[in-house]
C-alpha cells in the first residue's frame, strides 16, 4: 500500500525561500520568534535584507551562554548570536512561564497553528504536534482552531522516548527512524518501564530493527488514538517527530487521511512566534 504522504511543502526553504518560485513573504522588520523546547531552543528571524532565518541550539546551552541579566532583567546576548536586536520578538514553549515577564510570549496552540497555516496555506486540517515531552493535536476548520488535545503527562510517545529506546538499542536515531517493516509488538508504552519490555523482546531473539520498528508503530498508535477525535482528509505533522521517517508512514499507512510534512517541521512553532512579531510590528505602524 502507497502511504498517503505529501513531502511537497518540503521544497518551501525557510532560510530563502520557495526552489525555484517566489520566495515566502515576510514582515519587512525584524521580527524574530523563539520557541523555548524541552531539548533546544528554536529561533526564527527576519533577515535584516529580507527572507527568512532559523538557528537551533542546546536548551541549556541557551540559557547558560545567550541570556544575561542587565539590572534584573533578563536579556538575550544577540551579538554573541551574531544577529541584531529584534524590532519585535515572541516566544512560546516550556520557558515561556520562567521568561513571560521579559518577552511578549503567545500559547504553543497559536504558534504551531500559525507556522503551520502559513506554510501550508490550508485552512482545514488536523495539526500533529509531537515534540521532545509532549503531543498536540489541534483541529483547523475555516481558518480558525476550533479543538484540541494535548498529552503532557506522559514521556511515552514522544521524541524523548523515542531517543531513549534508540540509545538503549545502540543505534543511531536515523537508523532508528528508518524501521517500520514487521514490527514486534509492544504494549508497554510507559516511558519509565519500556526497556524492560524491549529486555524481553532480546532475550527471545527478536531482531533489534524489528523491536525499532514496534516502537515506533506503538508511537504512531499513541498518536492515532488522538488524532482519530477528529474527522479530515488532511493531517499536516509537525515537530521533531515529523523527522522520524517510520511514524510518518505508519500514520501516513493506518489513518485515513493525507499526511502532509512542512519544512523544517521542528522549527513550526518558532515561525508562528515571527509571524505573531511581524503582527506586532504591523499594529504598532502608523
Amino acid at each position: 500500500m502507497t502511504p498517503k504522504i505529501d513531502f511537497k511543502m518540503t521544497s518551501i526553504n525557510l532560510g530563502g525561500g520557495a526552489k525555484g518560485g517566489k520566495p515566502l513573504s515576510s514582515p519587512q522588520n525584524l521580527a524574530y520568534g523563539l520557541d523555548f523546547g524541552s531539548r533546544a531552543v528554536k529561533l526564527v528571524y527576519v533577515r535584516a535584507r529580507g527572507g527568512w532565518g532559523r538557528r537551533k541550539l542546546d536548551s541549556i546551552s541557551f540559557y547558560r551562554d545567550y541570556l544575561v541579566r542587565v539590572q534584573g532583567e533578563v536579556r538575550i546576548d544577540w551579538r554573541r548570536l551574531g544577529l541584531a536586536p529584534p524590532e519585535a520578538l515572541v516566544a512560546t514553549g516550556y520557558g515561556k512561564n520562567l521568561l513571560k515577564a521579559h518577552f511578549p510570549t503567545i500559547t504553543e496552540i497559536r504558534a504551531h497553528f500559525l507556522g503551520a497555516r502559513f506554510l501550508t496555506g490550508l485552512e482545514h486540517f488536523i495539526l500533529l504536534e509531537m515534540g521532545g515531552q509532549d503531543t498536540k493535536v489541534i483541529y483547523i476548520r475555516a481558518g480558525r482552531v476550533f479543538d484540541f488535545l494535548t498529552n503532557d503527562r506522559c514521556a511515552a510517545g514522544t521524541g524523548r522516548y523515542l531517543e531513549n529506546m534508540a540509545r538503549f538499542l545502540k543505534m543511531p536515531l536515523t537508523e532508528f527512524a528508518g524501521y517500520w517493516r514487521d514490527p514486534a509488538d509492544i504494549s508497554q508504552t510507559c516511558a519509565i518501564f519500556g526497556e524492560t519490555e524491549l529486555v524481553g523482546h532480546l532475550l527471545e531473539g527478536v531482531e533489534p530493527a524489528r523491536i525499532a520498528a514496534g516502537v515506533n508503530a506503538s508511537v504512531a498508535r499513541r498518536a492515532l488514538a488522538m488524532v482519530r477525535r477528529y474527522r479530515c482528509p488532511t493531517l499536516v505533522f509537525v515537530g521533531g517527530v515529523a523527522r522520524n521517517r517510520a511514524v510518518v508512514k505508519l500514520l501516513g499507512d493506518r489513518g485515513d487521511f493525507q499526511v502532509v510534512i512542512p519544512p523544517y517541521p521542528q522549527f513550526n512553532g518558532a515561525l508562528g512566534c515571527a509571524l505573531e512579531a511581524g503582527r506586532v510590528l504591523a499594529r504598532e505602524q502608523p
